[in-house]
């Protein structure tokens, strides 16, 4: 776990992300996945405010075991590259009311998918010292073809002809989404636990939900 202040400037901002770089962990560090996470943060229509919610499920059966949220203002403006110090306080706050801890959390956002190699996923995997996945609807960095149109089918993304993710098709014929590491889990396993955890819907069922119940809350 390493923390660090978030009432920060945008210089220092930087100067921390670049600072956890060397932490990142990009293969499977854990033990047995007995239980996914997922964290999305809802905004109120002044943008001022917000809620964040992570639900637990057990994995692979997919039962809901905990949920937590936290809702609070919104203290650092809106920057592309630097969403982990606008978001990451509330998902902080919200991981420590959790009474099932995640063995792996998915996160509403960029892992190593980020033009600095250190999205949202990443930021808050180092910073709790926990396996994450960057799951995002929306493409941020680097270069990819269109994957096929069935459940499963997937296609890299790259970066100066490395490999940073993944766009994965998690149901037929719907939009893919957008799948990177976050930290201490590896890209194959990312894609493995999404898609598992994919059952009838676009997005992976601890984000869906946690999406579902932070729009509710705020």
């Amino acid at each position: 776990m390493v923390k660090h202040p978030w009432n920060v400037t945008i210089d220092e901002a930087c100067t921390i992300q670049n600072s956890l770089k060397d932490r990142i962990i990009t293969y499977d560090a854990f033990d047995i996945i007995k239980h996914v996470g997922g964290a999305d943060v809802a905004y109120e229509v002044s943008g001022n405010r917000a809620c964040c919610v992570i639900t637990v499920f057990s994995y692979p059966s997919l039962e809901i075991m905990s949920c937590s949220c936290f809702c609070g203002d919104i203290c650092f403006a809106y920057i592309p590259g630097l969403f982990a110090f606008r978001e990451g306080p509330l998902i902080e706050k919200a991981f420590e009311g959790l009474d099932v801890i995640p063995d792996l959390l998915l996160i509403d956002g960029h892992g190593l998918c980020h033009p600095r190699g250190i999205g949202i996923a990443t930021h808050m995997g180092v910073f709790l010292d926990v396996p994450t996945i960057g799951c995002a609807k929306n493409h941020l960095f680097g270069s990819h073809r269109e994957p096929g149109s069935l459940r499963g089918d997937r296609a890299c993304i790259y970066s100066e002809r490395k490999t940073i993710g993944c766009v994965l098709r998690t149901r037929d014929n719907i939009k893919p989404v957008f799948i990177s590491q976050g930290h201490r889990v590896s890209l194959k396993t990312s894609v493995e636990i999404c898609l598992n955890c994919s059952k009838g819907y676009r997005i992976p069922e601890p984000l869906r939900m946690a999406h579902i119940l932070a729009r509710r809350i705020i």
